[in-house]
């Protein structure tokens, strides 16, 4: 006679559907107890972000919410609206177990934008007012509408230079009049300041919002006077709070080397003795590590913007003969090559912030005059240690630092910790969570 295995028999088969079903039950008093609800049981927390595209600053803050979220809110559903949704999916899948990613929001400030409306924000708001003005992207309509807190996450993308991001705001605000839901803002760069009828509507949707917070004083200085903000700095920080991998590389490049961030986009003002733009800032690093007389063999290049940041490097073709190059994906999948006392040469202001907060010094180039200025100098003001070159025309001296000292670090991180606290929460007993 055959022996049927033990799963097999009625006993055991019985007692599994037991055991899950006291295990569901369990999961149901859980979700539906305090404690559940403080996890973010039947909460919808709808994020807005310029993700995706990718860009390392962009990526590293909307990464950094959702850990963040994933600590004091896992059982909420988070909703990231982002411009790219299929590479923030790749980018973002695991920072937070129940994240949906959608592009309702950004789909309808692009099409206003490509229509060349005079106030493409009246357009916008009114469509995630009402869905029959954009019937495509209904569900994504009704889901924002589902939302119990909205979020708009840090970075430099509202103001001058991107004027259009204005129609996020204004639709946000309008939504959350209607909806009742929380809203805030974190993190914003606001330089080059918005004019005329853009600002006085960005000025009017900030009245919506619980919290309005920005990355610098330049920004305070815009709302001075027409809107409550504060100041914590750049949406960054939080990173640095319970930090988890990959922030930095474990395995350092060469010893008292250089490391090279440089951007192609947004550098046609950059001016140097012969040239101007990525030839001006080609020529000016090329001086530079002549002058420091760092060999190639020395250099690691860091991409921040995939195919943005390798323009300037091909430039100086052999004169980085032997360098170590990370692209993006090394980058995002193991970590900046910080920490390890190397010099710094970089455009791009989060590798700035990055590398400052852990120990390293640098020069921190103005590539665009009055946008990337107003970024490294707030974290000069911050504490940042770090050479700040306007143009190409003179090559500065080898910066002996260490970015950011230890108090300035925890201060900074701190104040972005409160601001996270403030949007969210936490009890006494989900302290250790946070």
């Amino acid at each position: 006679m055959t022996r049927r295995p033990a799963t097999d028999r009625p006993l055991f088969r019985t007692a599994g559907i037991l055991a899950d079903r006291i295990g569901i039950s369990v999961r149901h008093r859980t979700a539906d107890s305090r404690l559940g609800r403080a996890m973010g049981t039947g909460e919808v927390i709808y994020l807005v972000a310029p993700a995706g595209h990718p860009n390392y600053g962009d990526e590293l803050i909307a990464r950094t919410w959702l850990r963040h979220l994933a600590r004091v809110r896992p059982n909420a559903t988070v909703v990231l609206d982002c411009h790219s949704p299929g590479t923030a999916t790749t980018l973002l899948h695991d920072a937070h177990p129940n994240m949906l990613v959608v592009d309702t929001l950004w789909q309808l400030t692009t099409y206003a934008a490509d229509a060349e409306q005079q106030d493409p924000w009246e357009w916008v708001s009114s469509a995630a007012l009402d869905s029959g003005l954009a019937p495509r992207v209904t569900a994504g309509i009704d889901l924002l509408h589902s939302a119990t807190t909205i979020h708009l996450l840090g970075g430099g993308y509202l103001n001058t230079v991107w004027p259009h991001h204005v129609s996020l705001f204004v639709a946000a605000a309008g939504v959350a009049r209607r909806s009742g839901a929380r809203l805030a803002a974190t993190g914003q760069g606001l330089v080059p300041a918005l004019q005329g009828r853009a600002r006085a509507a960005l000025t009017e949707a900030f009245a919506a919002f619980d919290i309005v917070d920005v990355r610098d004083t330049a920004s305070v200085d815009v709302l001075d006077g027409a809107v409550a903000a504060r100041h914590s700095g750049d949406d960054a920080w939080l990173a640095l709070h319970r930090p988890r991998p990959p922030l930095y590389r474990t395995d350092p490049p060469a010893e008292r080397g250089v490391v090279l961030c440089l951007q192609s986009d947004l550098t046609e003002r950059f001016v140097g003795p012969r040239a101007t733009g990525v030839e001006a800032l080609a020529d000016f690093v090329h001086a530079t590590l002549d002058a420091w007389d760092v060999p190639g063999s020395a250099v690691t290049v860091v991409e921040g913007i995939p195919g943005h940041d390798n323009e300037v490097p091909y430039l100086l073709g052999p004169r980085l003969a032997g360098a170590t190059v990370l692209n993006f994906r090394d980058v995002w999948s193991g970590g900046l090559p910080a920490g390890h006392r190397n010099t710094w040469i970089s455009t791009r202001f989060h590798p700035h912030l990055m590398a400052a907060a852990a120990g390293d010094p640098g020069v921190a180039v103005v590539a665009m005059p009055g946008y990337y200025s107003t970024k490294h100098r707030s974290l000069i003001e911050a504490g940042s240690d770090w050479t700040v070159v306007d143009s190409g025309t003179s090559v500065p001296d080898r910066p002996d630092g260490h970015g950011f000292d230890a108090v300035a670090r925890e201060r900074a991180v701190a104040a972005k910790l409160a601001t996270a606290i403030d949007i969210y929460p936490v009890p006494p007993v989900l302290a250790h969570r946070m």
